[in-house]
């Protein structure tokens, strides 16, 4: 069966995925979807049958290094390459805006 969406199907999908789409790139949008639509559906057509099962087998659990605090060598080398220090500590971008 082959899936394919509308415009009025991809301005909704964009919606729900917090997307803002120009109304001049929403055909090129939902070109795209229906191309992986597509795709899917030529995988879902595939024959696999004998083939088994995809599993992850692991022969021992990886191990673990105890959780201890250590001193760096070369601490002040670390610092001097970082783009930029607040105190004693590496300043990063903020990754969450806080709810």
């Amino acid at each position: 069966m082959k899936m394919s969406v509308d415009r009025e199907i991809t301005l909704r999908m964009a919606r729900a995925a917090q997307i803002r789409v120009a109304p001049e790139d929403v055909d090129h949008m939902m070109d795209s979807i229906n191309d992986i639509l597509s795709f899917c559906a030529l995988v879902g057509d595939l024959d696999c049958t004998g083939t088994p099962d995809f599993t992850w087998r692991m022969k021992k659990r990886p191990s673990r290094r105890p959780d201890r605090e250590m001193d760096w060598e070369d601490r002040e080398s670390f610092k001097e390459r970082a783009p930029a220090i607040e105190g004693d500590f590496f300043r990063v971008p903020r990754i969450s805006s806080g709810v």
